[in-house]
């Protein structure tokens, strides 16, 4: 206890007391995630810019008390703001917050990793920018870098978001701070244009690590089209699934479809559209045929949803990639419709008409499509309402946050190749586990690159309802073991899992283990986070 004293004595000194947070409420907000963890925190830090990372880092070594650095808390489904291990104090990095640089003719911006989504997005409206980034379905309100460091996915050609960023600033665990990049160098033009610098590369040690505390980051931007056009597909028979996967490697290899998509099942449609129907369902667990082909209805039917989007350089090429697209797709979709600015006008004209008549307001259509939609850089919360999919209550009309609400979601994401054979063969493991365990196969296709796609899956449940964690864990460990008997290893991790995965048939642990000893020699930062320790001697 006295140690624990001095520590935050020490970090007061340094944050000052308002920003050592040790009250219950805040405590028990950052030690409660979407699914049980045990993990116990002693004490939340706030520093508000580099130097006093440093300085922490440096009282964390001298007290032997390990932090846990986080950007916004927002990595639902994956941990939130919980720590891998007990006893760490919280890091929590939202006071840095600032857009360093910003660069149109470029197409890039730096920043702090408490700059979120909506925060860079209302910047660029406000400089009237002619760029976009690539957003992700997550809160507006989360985080740019952390997500960038979990190597999370987002939307529009620069949807591998990592493979669109240079020039780190990391801080050690021994406190000390390095640029990666030519960012090393005072003088350096390129330092925020080129990705490799000159020499090792070092940025990649510092994504899913606990190897360094990321500072500040170049994102780099794209620029908005002359021309924009979503697209949107269903399939009705699944037998076609396979084929129609072989298409899109064909399509992302020629080049046609450079943005990134997703691939969403019924499920995974539904539960962003509505609630459990547990009245039609008479309270029971799983979704009868008949009432799942009923509620497929609400968005037109499909047992498979997709989309895409088109950057074209005029309206005439985008005709032309339009017309292109549906001679490759044709064969295998049931329904294909594209939407631009001019569709959009005219829906928008119709609006008040179209209601009057039908009773049915077109708005969110029109957002879904084209007015905010993701692919093109507009952050938007209307994905998160899936996490209280099994909620009893309704979902807050603002300020979501399921933490808070008692929303259970474990995410379990395997990669896989980008071939129809072994989609199916992982979703064949998904399905059969899931409906074991009583849960929807809630599943998304995240076609990222050419050769690989991130499959994420969402076992979602209601923590208020006693046994339903013990549940979800059962389910989940059950199909990550027989997705890794396959050979579909997660391409990312939640807290509770960092150990899960098998043990690797080389000598990676002992060379994680020799890296996390020399540049972290006190053990201080964010032990057990993606260092896998059961593989070191």
């Amino acid at each position: 206890m006295e140690n624990l004293v001095n520590l935050l004595k020490a970090y007061r000194d340094i944050v000052s007391s308002e920003n050592v947070l040790t009250d219950e409420a805040t405590i028990s907000a950052v030690q409660t995630a979407t699914f049980a963890t045990t993990q116990t925190v002693p004490a939340i830090i706030r520093p508000g810019n580099r130097a006093e990372v440093q300085e922490c880092v440096q009282i964390a070594n001298q007290y032997k008390t390990p932090i846990y650095p986080i950007s916004k808390g927002k990595n639902w489904g994956y941990g939130s703001s919980v720590p891998a291990q007990d006893g760490c104090v919280i890091m929590d990095l939202g006071r840095l917050n600032r857009i360093i640089d910003y660069n149109e003719k470029l197409a890039y911006v730096t920043v702090e990793p408490g700059v979120t989504q909506r925060q860079l997005f209302e910047y660029m409206q406000e400089k009237k920018s002619n760029l976009l980034m690539s957003v992700t379905g997550s809160t507006p309100d989360s985080s740019l870098i952390g997500n960038i460091l979990e190597r999370g996915v987002g939307k529009g050609p620069y949807g591998d978001r990592f493979a669109h960023v240079c020039g780190l600033e990391v801080v050690l665990p021994t406190g000390e701070c390095i640029h990666t990049g030519f960012e090393r160098f005072a003088n350096a033009k390129a330092a925020k244009v080129n990705k490799w610098g000159v020499g090792p590369y070092f940025d990649g040690i510092f994504t899913q690590s606990n190897l360094g505390i990321v500072t500040q980051m170049t994102i780099w931007l794209f620029p908005e089209p002359e021309y924009f056009q979503s697209f949107f597909y269903s399939i009705s028979d699944d037998s076609h699934l396979e084929e129609f996967i072989d298409t899109l490697r064909k399509l992302k290899l020629q080049g046609l479809m450079r943005n990134s998509f997703v691939l969403f099942n019924d499920y995974r449609m539904l539960s962003t559209k509505q609630q459990y129907p547990w009245k039609e369902a008479n309270g029971k667990t799983l979704l009868s045929a008949d009432l799942m082909q009923k509620l497929r209805k609400t968005w037109g039917g499909g047992l498979w949803i997709g989309e895409g989007a088109l950057y074209s350089n005029s309206r005439e090429h985008g005709q032309i990639e339009r017309k292109l697209i549906k001679q490759a797709l044709k064969k295998t979709v049931d329904k294909l419709i594209f939407f631009d600015a001019r569709k959009a006008q005219i829906a928008e004209i119709i609006r008040p008409l179209y209601k009057w008549i039908t009773g049915i307001d077109l708005r969110n259509t029109i957002d879904l499509l084209y007015s905010k939609n993701l692919q093109r850089g507009i952050p938007t919360e209307k994905a998160v309402s899936m996490v209280y999919w099994r909620k009893q209550s309704p979902v807050p009309s603002s300020n979501m946050d399921p933490d808070r609400d008692g929303c259970g979601i474990i995410w379990l994401a395997p990669s896989v190749p980008f071939d129809g054979q072994h989609v199916r063969a992982a979703l064949r493991i998904i399905e059969e586990t899931a409906k074991l365990h009583q849960f929807e196969p809630n599943v998304g296709l995240q076609c990222i690159t050419e050769r690989s796609i991130d499959m994420t899956v969402a076992i979602i449940y209601d923590r208020d309802v006693d046994g339903e964690d013990e549940r979800a864990f059962l389910c989940h460990d059950e199909m990550m073991q027989k997705l890794l008997l396959e050979g579909y290893i997660p391409y990312r991790l939640s807290t509770q899992l960092m150990n899960s995965l098998p043990p690797a048939k080389d000598d990676y642990g002992k060379l994680l283990q020799k890296l996390k000893r020399a540049l972290d020699p006190n053990d201080i930062l964010a032990p057990g986070r993606y260092d896998f320790r059961k593989e070191w001697t």
